[in-house]
């Protein structure tokens, strides 16, 4: 019955005289835009660069900031219906499984989430970066955007690890994300987005309905106190603004539990730099302490201003790998060391202050045999 349910969807948008002026709103689906104003959205710091006009969403296309705009609600699976008209050279984008943005940023959208492809483009050759693409990942299947000055369909169905996408009635994508390198490791659960570089585009008729959510996310950290950690060192910790908080001299912050097989996601913000402050995982003692990574810049893909960066730890069967900020840092094999162990934060005495907003952990038990 799924198969034939979205055959029949993607029949929908096969005929090409299908007018996008006229949109029925699908069955279950609700507006993420009301054809009015922001609603919804989240459009911090506003400096001019986005509006409405006529029941669209338009980025005028100077360098006025910002330039994405996310939905106020996290979204996790869902099917999304999207239109966009671009103008000559636009290169925009549909973000999935984004990070907030308000006055701070947070890790690159398009690294640690997904960015569907905008892009003016048609008739070109594919790539990594052609309109239907998620973004630097994955190339469209083909290339059946329409020429700048036309209004174009996305239908995207968000399914983890499923993604499907069709462009004006065509299927562009058709992934199972676990089973590509690029894609297993990016955030399941996120904001939704509209973005634009530079150029004037056109977005409207955006519907979602959600589907049933299959994250396995377990939070280390609840916003409020130290629950569930404790001290060891000098360093002083303290939680502040819903952040954890480390400065002071040399110390750790230790989970009280210990993991085996699992998937790490900490946010962290280091200012003052000048020490070597960062997270150690199989953590079993000063002694034993298990393998380090630093919180700082490591790639070309970082190095952009951010706040906050997103590591990620993955651990399990015989191998670790670190990914900072969507990237691949550091892999590690065991050996004889134990690939088990508590998580501990470490503040350097030579470093400022370090703030840490989110932490959680997954377990991975159920990849070790895929």
């Amino acid at each position: 019955m799924k198969s034939l349910k979205l055959f029949i969807i993607a029949l929908l948008f096969i005929n090409t005289n299908f007018t996008f002026a006229q949109f029925e709103i699908p069955k279950d689906f609700t507006p993420l835009f009301n054809g009015k104003d922001f609603t919804g959205w989240n459009i911090k710091p506003d400096l001019g660069a986005w509006y409405i006009e006529e029941g669209k969403i338009i980025c005028k296309g100077d360098p006025a900031q910002p330039y994405i705009i996310l939905t106020n609600k996290e979204y996790e699976n869902f099917e999304l219906f999207v239109d966009f008209k671009m103008s000559i050279g636009c290169n925009g984008g549909i973000m999935l499984h984004q990070i907030k943005m308000d006055e701070e940023k947070w890790a690159r959208g398009s690294y640690v989430g997904m960015e569907i492809q905008v892009s003016d483009d048609a008739g070109k050759d594919i790539d990594i970066h052609s309109c239907g693409s998620v973004y630097n990942a994955l190339a469209p299947l083909s290339n059946p955007v329409k020429p700048n000055g036309l209004w174009n369909r996305y239908y995207i169905i968000m399914d983890w690890p499923i993604l499907k996408i069709w462009l004006n009635g065509q299927l562009v994508q058709d992934a199972n994300l676990e089973k590509e390198e690029v894609t297993k490791y990016k955030l399941q659960t996120g904001f939704i987005g509209l973005q634009n570089h530079r150029t004037y585009v056109e977005y409207k008729n955006v519907y979602i309905k959600e589907l049933p959510s299959k994250e396995r996310l377990t939070e280390l950290f609840n916003g409020k106190n130290l629950d569930g950690w404790k001290i060891e060192g000098d360093a002083k910790w303290k939680v502040e603004n819903g952040e954890i908080v480390g400065t002071g001299g040399d110390g750790w912050l230790v989970s009280e539990k210990e993991y085996e097989n699992y998937e790490l996601r900490i946010f962290a913000g280091k200012y003052e730099n000048g020490g070597t402050s960062g997270i150690y995982y199989n953590w079993n003692g000063q002694k034993d302490p298990g393998f380090k990574t630093e919180f700082r810049d490591w790639g070309p893909g970082n190095k952009m201003g951010y706040n906050y960066l997103l590591t990620q730890i993955i651990n399990y069967g015989k191998e670790s790998y670190v990914r900072n900020n969507g990237e691949l840092i550091q892999s590690n094999l065991f050996h004889n060391k134990l690939k088990k162990g508590k998580v501990a934060i470490f503040h350097s005495a030579n470093d400022g202050i370090i703030k840490i907003p989110k932490i959680s952990i997954k377990d991975c038990k159920f990849l070790i045999n895929k």
